[in-house]
């Protein structure tokens, strides 16, 4: 009897040295979504995007100092669940690290709404990647279109349109953190 109720003791504890234990908010690459890039090097259009973690919102924020007419584009931001993860343990994005800038056009007066804005139709799509190994700056833009005419992929912009800002004006990493309340809450503790 006493060999039998042993021997589970004794399975169980052989199988402890191969059980994997994750630290924390540790990132696993491998089961990261990854950029994916077609044979000409475009980078392919992220799919299931709405599963990633929301990091912040804003509508009608703008770079261009002209005049603005209306409440202005809405604009979500999503990073996959692993790279925030990851920042919020560590304070760095990691490599491979897509930030989603995902646009919808300002809707109102429909069905029962009378006042105010709310999320139209989805009509553009820019995508920020951090692959040093890839890009001579670290962090390559892409823009998938605007105005609702989306393309499958999309080439890296010149480090003139993007990076050139991002690299002046972000707040860390080359990421506007600082327009993003749910990344400047997971700011790692040993950052300002």
């Amino acid at each position: 009897m006493r060999v039998f109720l042993l021997l589970p003791v004794a399975v169980l504890l052989a199988t402890i040295p191969f059980v994997k234990v994750a630290s924390p908010g540790a990132a696993n690459p491998t089961a990261m979504t990854l950029p994916q890039y077609d044979s000409l090097g475009a980078l392919l259009q992220p799919k299931n995007f709405e599963h990633w973690t929301f990091v912040g919102s804003n509508i009608g924020m703008s770079y261009d100092t002209g005049e603005h007419k209306g409440p202005g584009e809405f604009h979500n931001i999503y990073l996959q669940s692993e790279a925030f993860d990851a920042y919020k343990a560590t304070g760095k994005f990691p490599d491979k690290t897509m930030c989603l800038l995902v646009v919808y056009q300002p809707a109102q007066k429909v069905s029962i709404n009378k006042a105010g804005y709310f999320e139209g139709e989805f009509t553009g799509l820019a995508v920020s990647v951090k692959d040093p190994s890839r890009f001579k700056d670290g962090w390559a833009y892409f823009s998938f279109g605007e105005g609702g005419n989306l393309a499958e992929t999309a080439k890296a912009l010149p480090s003139s349109m993007c990076f050139a800002c991002h690299d002046q004006h972000a707040d860390d990493d080359h990421v506007f953190v600082q327009f993003h309340p749910i990344l400047r809450a997971a700011r790692h503790k040993s950052l300002p």
